[in-house]
């Protein structure tokens, strides 16, 4: 791991703690503007060009037209007229932009130049992260937002939202803390004849769609026990009834159900391992126990049949394997500190993760390709355990006292936060 010499010339710091809004050396020299300015990478739109020593970029089209775009004139100067031949020996398709370090063919949008330099091809921007948010179409010179069954196109033509058609059950978040379930909107707002339902030393919590049922893990009294209740057409909370498992659940960190065959999926955080119990919890065993040492939080796509972990032990990383624990493969196991947190958007294959030292949220396929940074910095610190995907919004849940407030973030997703 590489590192970073601190001012004092004594300290050494990772190097990707640089600038992370946290001070780890001892003088605080990691978060100086001199060290996070030069640590932030702009990276301009294609087609236009970086003003020198700025964080502005040009189109092209407007380079050598006269008019100083950049502050310094960096876009216009007498290269302008001593390139002009060099342009037109180049016999590009589209158009050519003058630099000061030389000539190039560019293309219009929806395309890219091809191997030749000079010639343009379409540009898949289905390709590019967060094009569509559900299913992205390429198509010549431009591309095709779509959104799976129960969502439908806003007016962006890009994001997707739930339907919420006259006689459509509106989508609602359920949130939990200590001693309550509660079933609010996605803006936050209670929904009107429904009671929250009372619980003791709720931890965990999961849904299961096709029967309209939650599942939660209580801790009390030294011991794990495992709940369910129905909750039907959202109109409240009923035949709540215990699953006996035959195995300890008072160190389980984190549960999910496999919604397909109704599995419950745990990670054990004392004994370092992950194991599955049936749907009525009569037979138990363990899939993950081995190169495993600190696991966090796990996630299923029941569909393709893979499950997702993270694990910070000796490595820092998270994992893809079979729903069985077979296969297993580490999809993210470099910059990275402390994964926690994981979820799937199920749609378009991707991996959400949150990692608690870093405090940044980010993404890869289901290969550990196309890796990008959703959110960073200290508000990602609720990200302890879990958060999920719905829609083109985040949502966080912060504690404050007893409670749990849900809390505008940003355009992206919606993200539920539970147990800080």
């Amino acid at each position: 791991v590489e590192e970073y010499l601190c001012a004092d010339g004594r300290s050494c710091v990772s190097e990707s703690w640089l600038c992370d809004g946290e001070l780890d050396c001892p003088d605080g020299s990691d978060e100086t503007p001199f060290i996070c300015f030069r640590q932030v990478k702009v990276r301009c739109p294609v087609n236009h060009l970086q003003c020198l020593g700025t964080h502005r970029c040009v189109h092209f089209s407007t380079l050598c037209n006269g008019v100083r775009d950049c502050e310094d004139g960096y876009d216009e100067g007498v290269h302008c007229r001593e390139l002009v031949d060099s342009c037109k020996e180049r016999r590009c398709q589209f158009d050519c932009v003058i630099m000061r370090n030389g000539t190039s063919c560019f293309c219009g949008e929806g395309f890219e130049l091809d191997e030749d330099g000079r010639r343009c091809r379409d540009h898949d921007e289905c390709r590019d992260y967060g094009t569509c948010s559900q299913i992205c179409t390429n198509t010549q010179g431009s591309y095709r937002c779509a959104c799976t069954d129960g969502f439908s196109l806003q007016a962006n033509r890009r994001s997707c939202k739930a339907k919420t058609d006259p006689g459509d059950k509106p989508p609602v978040l359920l949130t939990t803390n200590m001693n309550s379930i509660s079933v609010v909107y996605l803006n936050g707002s209670s929904m009107p004849n429904l009671k929250s339902m009372e619980t003791n030393g709720t931890q965990i919590l999961d849904f299961i769609y096709r029967e309209e049922s939650l599942c939660w893990l209580s801790v009390a009294q030294d011991t794990g026990q495992l709940w369910c209740a129905r909750m039907t057409k959202l109109k409240g909370f009923s035949e709540k009834h215990q699953i006996r498992i035959g195995q300890n659940l008072q160190n389980v960190e984190h549960m999910a159900i496999d919604w397909l065959t109704g599995n419950f999926y745990f990670v054990d955080r004392v004994n370092d391992r992950i194991f599955v119990c049936s749907e009525q919890g009569d037979a138990c065993v363990t899939i993950i126990d081995l190169d495993i040492q600190n696991p966090k939080c796990l996630a299923l796509d029941p569909i393709m049949g893979k499950l997702f972990f993270t694990d910070y032990g000796t490595v820092a990383k998270v994992e893809r394997c079979n729903m069985d624990g077979t296969n297993r493969t580490r999809i993210v196991e470099y910059k990275t500190e402390q994964p926690t947190a994981v979820t799937l958007d199920l749609v378009k294959k991707l991996v959400y993760w949150a990692d608690a030292y870093l405090d940044f949220i980010e993404v890869v396929d289901y290969n550990g390709k196309n890796r990008h940074t959703i959110i960073q910095g200290s508000s990602v610190r609720c990200a302890k355990s879990r958060f999920l995907l719905l829609e083109p919004m985040i949502f966080m849940r912060k504690k404050t006292k007893a409670t749990y407030e849900i809390t505008y973030l940003c355009s992206r997703y919606y993200i539920w936060f539970e147990k800080v």
